[in-house]
């Protein structure tokens, strides 16, 4: 049984958070209005408003005594709207992808010295590779994105986090050496985008390239998968994958040096 299914929500964190809906509709209201409207007492009226107002939610008029939201909680509004165009932005270019090679795109973040997958468009054979599936967890040194991901790094950054990979070999293609990881992240650089020929799973060939953010930091990277990779293909797939990356780090805020 998950732990979540033995929790019970806080009550004070739920009257606050009623306190902040309650005058977002009203627009402000004083301790006698919110005991009307909610039927909390007065005393713990005063604490909690007390306390959003000291932690910047609410700000108290010091001619009327009625409390207003502040900027803040409008802050925190607009960063999730932001996030939501951003993954907006990147699911239309991921389906773009798929439809122009036919194969699956996906979108991955680097979590923990892991690569996360947290979008993946596509049509796939019901035996094709759950390293595509949404959620699914899988290396950084072996895998396209993963490789995009640590061509962001300084050679020395890569070496120190080396130890944290779990280096092991998944087929007889895998790189497990830090030395040879160095050469291909340098080839990774110059290319503009990182190769996975059946390192991470036999019969999987990715093509992956960097996303960059507006603090010029990457945010993660977009892989387009598929049971082979000719030298042809690999041609075609980079000239489509690498300017849809360019446009979608520029929509995302990159500005390139």
């Amino acid at each position: 049984m998950s732990t979540d299914n033995k929790l019970e929500p806080i009550q004070a964190v739920e009257r606050a958070l009623m306190i902040l809906e309650t005058i977002s509709r009203k627009g402000s209201m004083g301790l006698n209005d919110l005991n009307k409207e909610m039927k909390i007492n007065k005393a713990s009226l005063l604490r909690l408003a007390f306390t959003l107002t000291e932690n910047g939610y609410l700000e108290k008029d010091a001619k009327d005594g009625k409390y207003s939201l502040t900027l803040k909680p409008y802050e925190i509004g607009l960063s999730a709207v932001q996030n939501l165009d951003k993954m907006s932005l990147i699911n239309s270019t991921l389906v773009e992808l798929s439809n122009m090679t036919g194969r699956i795109a996906q979108f991955s973040v680097e979590d923990n010295h892991q690569l996360l997958c947290l979008q993946s468009i596509g049509q796939k054979e019901p035996s094709f590779s759950i390293y595509t599936n949404v959620g699914r967890r899988s290396p950084l040194y072996c895998t396209s994105a993963g490789k995009a991901l640590l061509s962001a790094y300084s050679n020395i950054d890569i070496m120190e986090k080396w130890n944290h990979l779990d280096i092991h070999p998944l087929t007889e293609y895998t790189i497990t050496d830090v030395h040879s990881l160095l050469q291909d992240i340098s080839a990774v650089r110059q290319k503009g985008y990182a190769l996975d020929r059946e390192e991470n799973e036999y019969h999987v060939f990715c093509v992956g390239s960097l996303i960059m953010g507006a603090a010029n930091t990457p945010l993660g990277a977009i892989s387009i998968s598929g049971n082979q990779l000719s030298e042809e293909e690999e041609k075609q797939i980079a000239e489509i994958l690498l300017p849809a990356c360019r446009r979608l780090s520029g929509l995302l805020g990159y500005v390139s040096k």
